[in-house]
């Protein structure tokens, strides 16, 4: 009797991500022919109707769970991340991606989460501050494709996606600590978390770095694209895994291999075949991934109602207003300082990093994957609204409005200038 229920939970769940894998088809097909607006813009309005107008599910119909999100969805997100960034050029801005994914993501988590816990209405200085970490890591896709369009100078490209790429690896591990001292009823103590995070950190990075040299090593003594593949996607979730096993970042442990694969595996042991494929199928599941993230949310959306958004109207203006100020606080004094001591860079590249610190698929996974416990679910209604919030403003808002200001810069080198009248 337990097997047929459990193959109807199965066979019920299936379909559901069926369903809303065609409506993420849907949606980008009508992105390509009618919208001509970034993918994840388009999925984030999507998300927002599916909550307002009730269209999906129950969330605990597709079998959602922390779980889930850590184990399944995030590894690959982070390892497509990882896989096409050439060591060479991230190392030329290795200054300024550590400070600012590093002292950066601190100052942000603090600033948010302290504006939160002022101004909004949380009664925990915790709680505050894991939501800070939440919606701290920022997701360039949008960006990303609009420097494509516009052909902006390589090196912005690389300091802002280098940036994103680490600040999630910290953002995530920080996000972690504080989620594990609230689970276990402990008060908030800066030098053990300090300690815990380097301890974290540094194994992900050693264990990533093993984990990434040994496959690098068993993949140049054959040439088969698909056997190869499998290998990248063992990589991925294996490195994820064995990482949280022994208590050290998957996130960190999984960015470095994608590294490592990326530049040392695709360049010395890759041909042009296996190249295609693994980064051709690590991109269609980055795909999948952000789509079902965002009609996920979509989903758990609809569990607000009217009553819990106006109730909710001031922890949200706080958000998106904590988002503005703590990303200013962050890119222009740190930006200042890095140029002070080391390479110059234009200084209205800075403009650029503080707009273009959009949030995206990462904030999402960390709000979908918060655990059902009471200290959380007193506040779980908030950080949804909130979190939402923030992520619709940035996708859509500062995504929408970065093309201009490209433009404004003189950045926008694609733009030919009108003829004199």
């Amino acid at each position: 009797m337990l097997a047929i229920v459990t193959e109807h939970v199965i066979e019920h769940a299936t379909g559901i991500y069926i369903g809303l894998l065609l409506l993420a088809c849907v949606v980008g097909i009508l992105t390509k022919w009618f919208a001509h607006v970034p993918y994840t813009i388009a999925l984030t309005l999507v998300g927002l109707a599916v909550g307002v107008f009730e269209l999906g599910p129950e969330i605990s119909e597709t079998g959602f769970s922390k779980e889930l999100i850590f184990f399944v969805m995030l590894p690959p997100l982070l390892f497509q991340g990882a896989l096409h960034m050439e060591l060479n050029r991230l190392m030329s801005h290795f200054w300024p991606i550590l400070t600012f994914s590093v002292a950066g993501v601190l100052i942000s988590t603090v600033v948010i989460g302290g504006l939160f816990y002022w101004a909004a209405g949380i009664g925990c200085f915790l709680l505050a501050l894991l939501f800070g970490a939440m919606i701290t890591p920022t997701d360039p896709v949008s960006v990303l494709a609009l420097f494509r369009e516009c052909d902006v100078p390589a090196d912005l490209k690389y300091l802002v996606e280098g940036e994103s790429l680490f600040n999630d690896g910290t953002g995530v591990v920080i996000f972690s600590i504080i989620l594990e001292m609230i689970v276990q009823g402990q008060s908030f103590h800066a030098g053990w978390a300090v300690l815990v995070f380097v301890k974290v950190a540094a194994g992900g990075l050693l264990l990533g770095v093993v984990l990434g040299w040994v496959a690098f090593s068993v993949m140049r003594r054959f040439e088969d694209h698909l056997l190869e593949n499998a290998i990248c996607l063992v990589l991925a979730y294996g490195s994820f895994w064995l990482a949280e096993f022994v208590h050290v970042s998957g996130v960190i442990a999984t960015v470095v291999s994608g590294l490592l694969m990326g530049n040392f595996g695709r360049r010395l042991s890759m041909e042009q075949k296996t190249r295609e494929t693994v980064e051709t199928f690590f991109e269609s599941v980055d795909f999948l991934i952000n789509s079902f993230l965002f009609i996920l949310i979509g989903i758990e959306l609809q569990t607000v109602t009217l009553q819990d958004l106006l109730a909710n109207l001031r922890p949200l203006g706080v958000a998106v207003a904590a988002l503005l100020i703590s990303r200013a606080i962050t890119v222009y004094p740190l930006y200042s300082l890095l140029n002070l001591v080391g390479t110059q860079r234009p200084r209205k590249w800075a403009h650029v990093l503080f707009w273009g610190g959009l949030r995206g698929s990462i904030p999402i996974a960390l709000l979908l994957g918060l655990p059902d416990h009471p200290a959380l679910n007193e506040y779980r209604i908030t950080f949804l609204v909130s979190g939402f919030g923030v992520v619709f403003f940035s996708l859509v808002c500062q995504g929408l409005t970065m093309k201009p200001l490209l433009r404004s810069l003189k950045l926008d080198t694609t733009t030919k200038p009108r003829p004199a009248v």
